[in-house]
C-alpha cells in the first residue's frame, strides 16, 4: 500500500521531476481525471485569449507542458508570435511534436525556464497566459512579479488554475474525486506522488476572489474571474498597469 502524504512530503517535493515522470502519460492521465472537462476549461481560456490579444502580438505561454493552449490558441490565431515556456524537458520534447504535427506552419520557439527567472527581457510581451501552473510556483507571487517584468505595460495576464470549488454540490463531487485522484493518476500517469501533490496544491491555493485580490496587491489592473464548473476551475485575467 502507497505510504500517506504527509505536510513534509508536500512541502519537499521536486514538482520538475513530478511533472518530467508523468509527461509520457500527462494528456491521457488529465482526460481520465477531469472526464474530459480539462479540454472545455482550456477552450475557454483559448476564446479569450483569441479575442482579446492585440494582432501580431508578441504572446508567452508559461508552463507550456504538451502544448495544448499554444495549439488551441495558433488554431484561431496563426498570426501571434508565440513562445513557450516549461520547467521539465521532457513536456517540451512531448510539446515540440504536437507543435509541429498540429500546427506546422507557424514557428513556435520553446525553452526551458522557470517562472520566477524568465529568460526574457523587461517589456518583452503583448500577453501571457499560465494554465495549471501558477499554483505550482514557490512562492507564486514572485512568478506574478517576473510575469509582470515580461509584459509590456498594457499587457493581458491570462491564468486557468484549479481552485476548491464555490458550489456546495460540486463540493461533494471534489471531496471524492481529490480521494480518487492519486490512483487515477497512478493508473493513467504512472507517478502517484504528482497526483498526491496535485490535489493538496489545490486545496492551499487562494482561490477565486482571493486570488483577484493577489494580482491586485501585486501591481495588476482590471483584475476579475470566471468560475468554470461550480468553481473547480477559475480563469482569471489581469492587465499590467501603463
Amino acid at each position: 500500500m502507497p505510504k500517506r502524504w504527509t505536510a513534509a512530503d508536500y512541502d519537499t517535493y521536486d514538482i520538475i521531476h513530478g511533472f518530467g515522470q508523468v509527461a509520457p502519460g500527462y494528456d491521457r492521465s488529465n482526460d481520465a481525471m477531469t472526464l474530459g472537462m480539462h479540454r472545455r476549461w482550456r477552450r475557454s481560456l483559448c476564446r479569450l485569449a483569441a479575442e482579446r490579444f492585440p494582432r501580431n502580438g508578441r504572446w508567452l505561454d508559461i508552463a507550456t507542458g504538451t502544448a495544448d493552449v499554444l495549439v488551441g490558441v495558433l488554431g484561431e490565431r496563426p498570426d501571434l508570435r508565440a513562445v513557450g515556456v516549461d520547467p521539465a524537458a521532457p513536456m517540451l520534447r512531448l510539446a515540440r511534436e504536437k507543435l509541429d504535427r498540429e500546427v506546422a506552419g507557424v514557428a513556435v520557439p520553446l525553452a526551458q525556464g522557470d517562472c520566477r527567472r524568465l529568460p526574457f527581457p523587461s517589456d518583452s510581451f503583448d500577453a501571457v497566459t499560465i494554465s495549471w501552473g501558477i499554483r505550482n510556483v514557490r512562492p507564486f507571487r514572485e512568478g506574478l512579479d517576473e510575469i509582470q517584468r515580461v509584459l509590456k505595460p498594457g499587457g493581458v495576464l491570462l491564468v486557468l488554475e484549479s481552485g476548491p470549488p464555490e458550489s456546495a454540490f460540486v463540493r461533494t463531487f471534489y471531496s471524492f474525486y481529490k480521494r480518487a485522484l492519486p490512483w487515477i493518476g497512478e493508473k493513467f500517469g504512472g507517478y502517484r506522488p504528482t497526483f498526491e501533490y496535485y490535489w493538496r496544491s489545490v486545496d492551499r491555493f487562494p482561490s477565486g476572489p482571493k486570488f483577484v485580490e493577489e494580482l491586485h496587491e501585486a501591481g495588476y489592473g482590471a483584475a476579475e474571474y470566471k468560475a468554470l464548473f461550480g468553481g473547480i476551475c477559475y480563469l482569471y485575467s489581469g492587465l499590467k498597469l501603463l
